[in-house]
């Protein structure tokens, strides 16, 4: 979605949707599109979402496993 669509959600929901769509790929296999598409002033934004949901993964799925 965020490959295709990130011009069309730029143009309709701002620059920061195709980050939060594109989830952990956003600090390497989507960051070409996004800095294309949003701006190269989003990459820093990106990187940093990207690798803060990629390592926050095995604690939130020990924690909600836990229960």
């Amino acid at each position: 979605m965020t490959l295709l669509g990130a011009p069309l959600m730029v143009r309709w929901f701002g620059k920061l949707a195709p980050i939060s769509s594109g989830g952990a790929t956003t600090m390497d296999t989507t960051l070409p599109i996004i800095t294309r598409t949003a701006g190269q002033d989003l990459v820093i934004v990106s990187l940093f979402h990207g690798f803060v949901v990629d390592f926050s993964v095995p604690f939130l799925v020990t924690f909600f496993c836990s229960f």
